[in-house]
């Protein structure tokens, strides 16, 4: 099937995020949207063992652990809505010292790297270091001790179709120890954690109503497959209403070559996404993490794939989107 990508434009200049769908009249084109028809590339770090310890100076790079996303506010008022999202491809960098205290952040799309010091210093713990200035934010979210989750958010002004407004964008992405065990995966390995998800049908879709339960993922001794499902919900008057359901496995072609869903041979992995029932496809890429395998990390994007005339290309008006990632350990 032919797939319609919205184009996922940044305002450089602004440091905002939006899709075509409400497109700015001066907004200069960036990344588009990976293929979510074929598996992506996988995840990379780009320098040895870090330890991610948010009390110390550390820094580090990654590669192809990238998403982002947009929400949008009409001046005249009225809710917030979700905007446009994608994953995205490219390098990464984060840098934290602290004495004197300044914090670094690099994303692919953005000229200038986001910078924060001790002033805007808002709380830090083991776990989440979070700064604020005016209308930008960077968190940095420890959630175990080998995958760091940073996310910066800004907002600018910004003109949806002939609609003035406030456009919020959140860049975030993932850095990661790899593997240094050398032995091979003797028993099936099982890793719980949570799921950040965020999406929706642009323009339509409120703010804050999308969500996903824990949930573990399972990677098969005999195979190296990556398991699991994903369910993202919908809060639809204080009820949950399912939106999509996503299984992660390995997966195969006519021929029964293997498409994705498998470890390679840095414990990295990337597949293919597809729901049927809700008529959505996307993909999928991580990595198993920490010196023994401690954790693992998924990052996941999901377009919707209506095509209600059956002339192989979507629809038109089915611009829905959902990006998100799970961070688990066993």
């Amino acid at each position: 099937m032919l797939r319609k990508y919205a184009l996922f434009v940044g305002v450089a200049a602004l440091g905002a995020l939006v899709t075509s769908c409400g497109g700015d009249d001066t907004g200069t084109p960036t990344p588009s949207p990976t293929s979510t028809g074929t598996a992506t590339p996988t995840p990379t770090p780009t320098q040895g063992q870090v330890d991610f310890d948010l009390q110390q100076d550390f820094s580090t790079e990654s590669t192809n652990a990238n998403y982002a996303f947009a929400y949008f506010t009409p001046d005249a008022g009225g809710d917030e809505t979700f905007s446009g999202a994608s994953r995205l491809n490219g390098n990464a960098s984060i840098s934290l010292a602290l004495s004197p205290e300044v914090v670094t952040f690099a994303f692919p799309d953005l000229d200038d790297p986001a910078t924060f010091d001790a002033t805007d210093l808002v709380s830090a713990s083991a776990t989440v270091r979070s700064y604020a200035r005016g209308s930008e934010k960077l968190v940095l979210e420890l959630p175990y001790d080998h995958v760091l989750r940073v996310s910066y958010e800004s907002q600018a002004d910004f003109t949806r179709d002939t609609t003035d407004g406030v456009l919020r964008g959140e860049r975030t992405s993932i850095f990661f120890n790899r593997p240094t065990v050398t032995t091979d995966i003797a028993s099936d390995l099982a890793y719980t954690g949570s799921v950040e998800v965020v999406g929706g049908d642009p323009g339509t879709t409120l703010a804050g109503v999308i969500s996903a339960p824990d949930v573990t993922f399972t990677i098969k001794e005999a195979d190296g497959s990556v398991n699991g499902t994903i369910e993202i919900f919908r809060d639809v008057n204080g009820s949950p209403e399912l939106v999509a359901t996503l299984v992660f496995q390995r997966t195969t072609n006519s021929a029964g070559n293997v498409t994705g869903g498998v470890l390679d041979d840095q414990e990295t992995f990337a597949g293919i996404l597809t729901d049927a029932d809700n008529n959505f496809v996307g993909n999928f890429a991580g990595a198993i993490s920490g010196p023994n395998r401690e954790e693992l990390f998924i990052i996941f994007s999901i377009s919707g794939s209506t095509d209600a005339d059956n002339d192989d290309r979507v629809d038109a008006d089915d611009d829905r989107r959902f990006v998100g990632s799970f961070i688990g350990k066993r």
